[in-house]
């Protein structure tokens, strides 16, 4: 009971932490805060992590075991792998946009000096699944013969954080109008458009570059 009690209060600081560090980032985020919001005494947080620094480690690990759990489980899909890769971009946009501790785990990968490690560094554990699918693309020719892998993983995931970013920033454009798009059901996601409805457009317009499988 007391081990439970204990991987509990665990659970709930590194939560704590992920909160406060997505709405303040590193260098902001304090212990009172963390603490505060865990509803755990100065003393138990310290019991459980020495410093902040430690906190960070332990959401952005946290952030990696989960959006890398959801990329595996893709890929063992038995898909064009092409059709795989976009699935994961969608799905990881859907976690940075829905899961408080992805998202601050990748936040933190880029404020704090963090490994090129993907148990640690989300963005190279990303890059790395994108990299990997996209090489099964090219072998079962989902993937156009002439594209750089390498390149197409980069491009990928430019987008998948790229369209994350842009809902929080002021000004961001409303959701496209129907007649500037082929794809009806763009109209119906307002009055502001997603990180998943511009990664969607994005994809729509990079695809022919990338891959000869029909649209869907």
């Amino acid at each position: 009971m007391r081990q439970e009690r204990s991987e509990r209060t665990r659970h709930n600081l590194i939560r704590a932490a992920s909160t406060v560090f997505d709405q303040s980032g590193y260098e902001r985020a304090t212990l009172s805060a963390i603490s505060e919001r865990a509803q755990v005494t100065k003393g138990a947080l310290f019991f459980h992590f020495a410093a902040k620094s430690d906190l960070a480690r332990a959401v952005q690990a946290q952030a990696c075991t989960t959006s890398g759990a959801a990329l595996r489980k893709l890929a063992r899909r038995e898909t064009p792998a092409f059709e795989t890769a976009t699935a994961m971009a969608h799905t990881l946009v859907d976690l940075i946009e829905s899961d408080t501790l992805v998202r601050a785990g990748a936040r933190l990968a880029q404020e704090i000096r963090t490994p090129d490690d993907p148990s640690l560094h989300c963005h190279t554990n990303w890059l790395g699944a994108l990299h990997g699918i996209l090489d099964r693309a090219r072998n079962d020719g989902s993937l156009l013969p002439d594209v750089d892998v390498g390149a197409a993983a980069v491009l990928m995931l430019s987008m998948i954080t790229g369209t994350t970013a842009l809902p929080r920033l002021p000004g961001t454009p409303r959701s496209p109008h129907p007649r500037h798009t082929s794809a009806p059901h763009f109209a119906s996601r307002s009055p502001q458009a997603t990180g998943d409805l511009w990664l969607t457009r994005m994809l729509h317009l990079t695809r022919p570059a990338l891959s000869g499988l029909p649209t869907s």
